[in-house]
This record gives structure tokens, C-alpha cells and sequence, in this order.
């Protein structure tokens, strides 16, 4: 059975979740990136850098909602209540959470 990305059914691993994490933050800085750097070559096209900006946050809302479906895979993995994934949404401690979530072992791991 192949697993969904932005599914919170199952169960993850902590370097499958690490794995994740880092390639949603990866891809959202990327886009940002390309849509600063192709905005600012040329003063013709400067007035579109709210494109980039916009481009950007909606990769910053997509990673927002499948790290939220990862953390609550992980979190089913630990046996943890899934409310704590609410605390993804607190500044600070989301980074807290997040690495609570990649360095504590689940349920049967060692």
C-alpha cells in the first residue's frame, strides 16, 4: 500500500519524518528563491516581485499542511495524543515540536 504525503492515516518513522520535514523546507525556500531571483533580474519586471512574495507563501502554506499531516503520522508512531500537533502553530515551539518529533523514538523503536 503506498502511503499519501499529506495524509494523516499511518504511522512514520523518525527518519522518514526528518526526511520530510526537511524536503517541504527545501522546496519552499526554492521557490521563494526563483521567484526573487527571476522578479529582480531586470527593472522591467520589478513591479511583479508581489508575485514572488505571493508564490512563496502559498509554498509556505502547502509545506505548513503536510508537515502538520507528517507530525500527526509521527505522533499516531509515539502514541501521543494528536492535539499536540496544534502546537505547530505556536511560534517557537513549533521548531521545539518538530525536533521533539524527529528525536524521540516511536513505539517499538530502540
Amino acid at each position: 500500500m503506498t502511503e499519501s504525503f499529506f495524509s494523516s492515516e499511518g504511522r512514520i518513522g523518525r527518519l522518514l519524518f526528518a526526511g520530510r520535514v526537511l524536503l517541504l523546507l527545501l522546496l519552499t525556500a526554492l521557490v521563494f528563491f526563483l521567484g526573487i531571483r527571476h522578479f529582480s533580474h531586470d527593472e522591467a519586471h520589478a513591479f511583479l516581485m508581489p508575485l514572488a512574495y505571493f508564490a512563496g507563501v502559498v509554498a509556505s502554506v502547502f509545506a505548513t499542511f503536510g508537515i502538520l499531516m507528517n507530525l500527526i503520522k509521527r505522533l499516531h508512531d509515539m502514541n501521543k495524543p494528536v492535539i499536540l500537533s496544534a502546537l505547530i502553530f505556536v511560534p517557537g515551539v513549533n521548531v521545539l515540536m518538530v525536533l521533539y518529533a524527529s528525536l524521540v523514538p516511536g513505539v517499538g523503536e530502540e
